[in-house]
C-alpha cells in the first residue's frame, strides 16, 4: 500500500469514528429526551395539581432566554419539592372531612343567628350616637364570619382537589377579614371610651390592616405552600389586640373582657390542633375549638354595653 493510500485510509477511518461519535452522540441526546417526556409524563399524571406542573413543564420548554430557562427550572424544581411535601402528608379521612364540614355547616347556621342578635343589640344597647358606626361594624363582622363558614364547609365538603384549593383559599382569606373586622370593634370601643387616643387606634389598626393585607396576598398566591407563615400571621393578628388590653378593660364590661380573653386562647389553641395533622381527627377537633372561640368572641361583642 503506497503512502497516499495509508494516509486515505486513515482519513476514512477518522472520519468513520466522529461519524459513529455523533451518531452516539445523538442517540444519546435522545434517549435523554424522551426519557425526561416520559418522566414529566409520570410527575403530571401523578401530581396532586397536575395542570400547574403542565403550565411550568411548558414555561421551561417555551422560555426564549437561557436566564428565563433557568428561571423556569427552578420553578419547576420548587413545584416538585412542593409536590412531594404533599404527599408525605396523610390526607384526611372521609370520617374526618364530613364531621368539619359539619362543624363548619353549624358555625354558619349560629353565626346567621348571631349577627341578627348583635344587630339587634347594637340598636338597643349602644348609645344614640353610636348605634350607627356599631351597627354597621357588627353587620360586617356576622357578613364576613358567615362567609369564612360557609367557604370552610365547601373547602372540608367537596371532592376535587382543585376547587377544595380554591375555597381553602377563601376560607383563610375571610379569616383575616374576620379577625381584622373583630380588631376595628374593639379598636373603636376603646377609642369612644376614651381608653386610647385616636392616634393610637389609627396606628393599631394601620399596623393590623397592613399584617392582614399581606397574609391575604401571600396566601392567594402561595396556598398552602404558605400554611406555617398563614398560622403565624393570624396569631400575630389575634393578638394585635393584646397592645390595648389594658386600656381596653376599663373600656368594656368585665364579661366582655373575660370572653374576649377566653376567645384568644381557644383561638390559639385551635390554630395549634389544625396544624397537627398527623393524628387523626386533630384538625377536626381544632376546628370544633377555633368555632367555640368564634361563640366566645360573639358573647364579648354582645356584653359590650
Amino acid at each position: 500500500m503506497t503512502k497516499e493510500d495509508a494516509i486515505a485510509v486513515k482519513a476514512v477511518r477518522k472520519s468513520t469514528l466522529k461519524s459513529l461519535k455523533l451518531k452516539k452522540k445523538l442517540r444519546i441526546s435522545q434517549i435523554k429526551k424522551d426519557a425526561e417526556a416520559q418522566i414529566r409524563e409520570i410527575n403530571i399524571q401523578y401530581a396532586d395539581d397536575p395542570e400547574r406542573l403542565k403550565a411550568k413543564y411548558a414555561a421551561s420548554d417555551y422560555a426564549r432566554s437561557e436566564k428565563a430557562k433557568k428561571r423556569a427550572e427552578a420553578k419547576i424544581a420548587k413545584e416538585k419539592k412542593h409536590q412531594e411535601l404533599l404527599r408525605k402528608l396523610r390526607p384526611y379521612t372521609i370520617a374526618e372531612e364530613i364531621f368539619s364540614s359539619i362543624v363548619q355547616g353549624i358555625g354558619a347556621g349560629l353565626f346567621i343567628a348571631a349577627t341578627v342578635l348583635l344587630v339587634v343589640a347594637s340598636v338597643t344597647k349602644v348609645p344614640q350616637e353610636s348605634k350607627a358606626v356599631y351597627t354597621s361594624l357588627f353587620a360586617s363582622f356576622g357578613g364576613v364570619m358567615i362567609l369564612n363558614y360557609i367557604m370552610s364547609v365547601l373547602h372540608h365538603a367537596l371532592l376535587n382537589a382543585s376547587a377544595k384549593e380554591v375555597f381553602k383559599r377563601l376560607c383563610r382569606i375571610c379569616i383575616f377579614l374576620v379577625i381584622a373586622s373583630a380588631l376595628m370593634i374593639y379598636s373603636y370601643t376603646a377609642y369612644i371610651h376614651n381608653a386610647v387616643s385616636a392616634v393610637y387606634a389609627l396606628v393599631i389598626l394601620g399596623i393590623s390592616a397592613v399584617i392582614c393585607l399581606v397574609g391575604i396576598f401571600m396566601y392567594a398566591i402561595g396556598g398552602s405552600r404558605m400554611e406555617i407563615v398563614n398560622t403565624v400571621f393570624n396569631a400575630v393578628l389575634g393578638w394585635a389586640g393584646f397592645f390595648i388590653c389594658a386600656r381596653l378593660y376599663h373600656a368594656i364590661t368585665p364579661k366582655s373582657f373575660g370572653m374576649l380573653v377566653t376567645s384568644g386562647v381557644l383561638f390559639t389553641t385551635g390554630l395549634v390542633f389544625c396544624s397537627l395533622r398527623k393524628v387523626k381527627f386533630l384538625h377536626a377537633i381544632g376546628d370544633l375549638i377555633i368555632l367555640t372561640a368564634s361563640v366566645f368572641m360573639f358573647y364579648s361583642f354582645f356584653f359590650l354595653y
